[in-house]
């Protein structure tokens, strides 16, 4: 333990760690520490991830988009946020006013066992009524747990928003999240589903448990141990089913029915003294030099809350020790009446992570690698970004690609040019090797790279005869960039050899090649099917009803399915007999490309509604329609699934939605700056990674926390 407590840093941001909150010097979930802000003198309470996270880069990510998003958290029982650590920070966290503060078993460790039942009803009260408010407002919290619970002067406090969230690596269906509080993380999420109300309802009754027992379980004879009286609630909420757990409010209210009036919200006298006694360990200083304007500001309290937080330093001798008398009374009164407007921060977006001008038009979207590197092109150089914080890695504007870049598994991409195509590497920008074969003189010309699949690359390629004039002798090549050999060539039918624009699809170890227009059949479409491994043509099928102007809305779907939009359908055919599955009508005509996660699929229509249909069997499973709906009935809608598949984004003319994948519940809307012409639209989602999502606007590329 030693050697952890020294590595630990002393210092972050402006804050200088001055103690510890966690009961017994450890912390199942997260590590929260007393600090004191350079800036101010004023203590506070700072949360930093759990040690066995610390390293995990896409749980940084998440933890401080969580951290960020528990700003959105309001009313008097949630931590308030006043400080979240920058992207470019080695280690993420979040400061909070909060002092003096005791965590629920550093509270429990105080009283010598359990904490009365009154004081029990009056937490339980509370929280219940500030989860029904949040609920309301459209947040899970997601991060309930006895560590998360701070016992104050004025009332308890929630921290720890999301840490369930960003504790799970891939999101649902993944297994339960690492590093949690594991009696109170709810059943559902054990088995890998994704946070929601009812969960929050399941920890808070566990929760209230250990405060009423002291016992860190909910086992059957933990629950035996319990007051009589809350007996019965607690199990409700502790039901393994997440539909027979009581919603907030109705359990708030049982919890404040049935408190006797003349011992409510006691809070014991050994609690109150030791929040007196850390109060006077760690008093506010006077800062060496006065605070600047900007960071007073950033420090003050919300509109609306009490202060008392933020100048307890001064009154805790008075506050401290009186509040065994009726401390705990004031969460009673405070809780039945507060919460009782919704959240005027419903649905406004995260603040971005970073942003970075490109500088020109941007030649195609970026191409994102393991999570780490942004590959960005554009008309006047190819550059690189770290995803995580947006700096710029290296830049050339020597490359010009007369195609798209294509990027390989090996930390390498590939660019085209008019008569050769390099290797690049990158993390340097450095090219590894030239490839000359393809030069459309003594060889064929390359005309569109298809993809990549770990260090094989596809390509279509024609050849020219005397003059320039195209000797209709078109082939796709399959080529292993490593050893710099083409691996095969097969011959390509004149349907099927595209224009410089194909949409290729991939279907296990198949290449799927859509056709040509053709003007004889309007109202079929058909693929070419090739083994990847070997060439071999496997098979051609045409999909009547599939119009040919839709081939670059179509995708693979699970259960081997060929989706297409044309007009105001969904349809999807089984790829293996060309035989239509499923169609489904939409209200506007679906001009971009579907996107499909799981079970479902997600396509947004000319009116600004989006849909999420069933794969297997084409049903619709929600819809949602923009609250700014489109202003013509022409204009195009774009949906994209973020990197975990919790969160769906309607793209459209006037914003973008960020809907939950589940029922399709908005959790925010976003219209970030453009610049020059795109400044008044909303931008495109361009690229999702773990906890992040790429937004570009004009020549602004934005990254936004998400999950």
């Amino acid at each position: 333990m030693e050697p952890q407590r020294e590595a630990e840093p002393t210092r972050l941001g402006p804050y200088r760690v001055i103690g510890t909150l966690d009961a017994g010097g450890h912390a199942d979930d997260a590590r929260r520490r007393i600090v004191r802000d350079e800036r101010t003198g004023r203590t506070a309470v700072l949360m930093l991830p759990h040690k066995t996270l610390s390293d995990d880069s896409g749980y940084r990510v998440r933890f401080r988009s969580e951290a960020e998003n528990s700003r959105r958290l309001t009313g008097p029982w949630a931590a308030p946020v006043i400080d979240v650590a920058g992207p470019d920070a080695d280690l993420p966290w979040a400061a909070y006013a909060c002092f003096p503060a005791l965590p629920l078993p550093a509270a429990l460790a105080a009283c010598g066992g359990p904490l009365p039942e009154p004081t029990v009803r009056a937490l339980g009260a509370v929280l219940a009524h500030a989860l029904a408010h949040w609920h309301a407002s459209g947040l899970v919290h997601a991060g309930i747990s006895p560590q998360a619970t701070l016992l104050m002067a004025d009332g308890p406090r929630l921290t720890g928003y999301g840490l369930v969230r960003a504790a799970t690596p891939h999101g649902p269906d993944h297994g339960a999240p690492l590093r949690v509080d594991a009696f109170s993380l709810p059943p559902e999420q054990r088995a890998g589903e994704r946070p929601s109300p009812a969960g929050d309802v399941y920890a808070l009754g566990a929760v209230l448990c250990y405060a009423a027992t002291g016992r860190p379980d909910v086992a059957e004879q933990t629950r035996a141990a319990l007051p009589e009286a809350l007996r019965e609630l607690l199990a409700a909420c502790l039901a393994q089913e997440p539909g027979q757990r009581p919603r907030p409010d109705a359990l708030a209210r049982e919890l404040r029915a049935a408190s006797a009036s003349e011992a409510v919200g006691r809070l014991p006298d050994t609690v109150a003294t030791a929040l007196a006694r850390q109060a006077a360990a760690y008093p506010a200083e006077v800062p060496v030099r006065p605070p600047a304007p900007v960071e007073e500001k950033a420090a003050t309290a919300p509109p609306g809350r009490s202060r008392r937080a933020l100048v307890v330093g001064g009154l805790c001798g008075a506050v401290g020790l009186a509040l065994g008398a009726g401390g705990v009374a004031g969460w009673r009164a405070v809780g039945e009446g507060a919460g009782s407007r919704a959240s005027d921060r419903r649905g406004i977006a995260p603040a971005p992570l970073w942003r970075h001008d490109i500088g020109s038009e941007p030649q195609q979207t970026p191409l994102l690698w393991r999570g780490r590197t942004a590959l960005v092109s554009s008309t006047d150089a190819v550059t690189a970004l770290n995803l995580r914080t947006g700096k710029k890695i290296w830049s050339r504007d020597d490359l010009y690609p007369m195609s798209a870049l294509t990027l390989l598994d090996n930390g390498t991409f590939v660019s085209p040019d008019t008569s050769a195509f390099s290797v690049v590497s990158l993390a340097t920008g450095r090219i590894k090797g030239v490839e000359r074969r393809y030069d459309g003189v003594d060889g064929p010309a390359i005309y569109q790279f298809l993809g990549a699949v770990g260090d094989i690359c596809w390509f279509l390629t024609r050849r020219y005869g005397s003059g320039g004039a195209e000797s209709g002798d078109h082939a796709v090549v399959c080529y292993d960039s490593v050893r710099r050999k083409e691996i095969w060539r097969t011959p390509l039918p004149a349907p099927y050899r595209g224009d410089g624009t194909t949409t290729a699809l991939w279907l296990g170890t198949m290449l799927l090649l859509p056709s040509q227009r053709d003007d004889a059949d309007e109202d079929a479409s058909s693929y070419l099917a090739l083994d990847r491994r070997s060439g071999r043509k496997l098979w051609t099928r045409k999909f009547p009803g599939m119009k040919d102007e839709s081939a670059k809305q179509r995708l693979v779907a699970p259960g081997d399915l060929l989706v297409s939009c044309d007009d105001h359908v969904l349809r999807a055919y089984h790829i293996a007999g060309g035989e239509e599955r499923w169609r489904t009508a939409t209200k506007g005509r679906v001009s971009g490309t579907p996107a499909a996660q799981g079970r479902s699929v997600y396509a947004t229509d000319s009116r600004a509604t989006t849909y999420a249909v069933d794969a297997r069997s084409g049903r619709p499973r929600w819809r949602h329609g923009s609250a700014a709906p489109l202003q013509s009935s022409w204009t195009r809608g774009d949906t994209a699934i973020s990197h975990s598949g919790a969160t769906v984004f309607q793209v459209t003319d006037a914003e973008i939605e960020a809907l939950d994948a589940a029922d399709g519940s908005l959790r925010w809307r976003s219209a970030l700056a453009g610049s020059g012409q795109q400044a008044a639209v909303p931008g495109q989602v361009v690229g999702v990674a773990p906890g992040i999502v790429l937004v570009l606007n004009g020549t602004i590329l934005y990254a936004l926390p998400v999950d």
